[in-house]
């Protein structure tokens, strides 16, 4: 444990992190976010047999969805305004048939395009190598208004949202850039 102590080394911290959810703090702002997780990537396999023997092949990656968890801030209308995006990309509720013809497309306002995940670095201003994680194409697949009212309980109203996007890149300040994952 004296590598840690020493100054040698410092570790990531989970709770130094900022998210842009596209569109900087005039869509969800940052101080919203109670959580989130970091992308995560799914690689296939593919399956040759030859006689007695099975070969597997590495397949096609997917990117699996992230969760941000939010605070429901009064002030910030923050379930009005995801609610609001899904208006915007086409949804109404069917109350007539013209209504009910309507569907949601990607070229809409719908998609969040880049959201950013920022896990700050070491320093005291978090500054140094800090990695960021930009997903691209990004659009909202699900919206959990997590909450359970019931007198007893004193916790804040959240809202959990599911991402959906089609890869991301990565960069870390001063520090090792995957190549694949650089950006484009």
């Amino acid at each position: 444990m004296a590598f840690w102590g020493g100054g040698v080394s410092e570790p990531r911290r989970n709770f130094k992190f900022l998210v842009d959810l596209g569109g900087g703090d005039e869509f969800i702002p940052t101080y919203t976010v109670m959580g989130v997780n970091l992308p995560s990537i799914e690689i296939g396999a593919a399956e040759v047999n030859f006689l007695n023997h099975t070969f597997h092949y590495p397949g096609r990656i997917t990117y699996n969805t992230i969760t941000v968890q939010l605070i429901d801030a009064i002030d910030e209308e923050v379930s009005g305004k995801i609610l609001q995006k899904i208006s915007d990309a086409g949804y109404q509720i069917p109350s007539a048939q013209a209504a009910a013809q309507r569907s949601l497309t990607p070229k809409s306002q719908f998609g969040l395009g880049s959201v950013q995940l920022r896990q700050l670095g070491g320093g005291t201003s978090g500054a140094e190598k800090r990695a960021v994680y930009t997903l691209k194409n990004t659009w909202i697949k699900k919206v959990d208004f997590e909450q359970s009212l019931e007198y007893s309980s004193e916790n804040v109203s959240g809202i959990a949202l599911e991402l959906q996007y089609d890869f991301f890149t990565c960069d870390v300040d001063g520090g090792m850039r995957p190549s694949g994952f650089e950006g484009a």
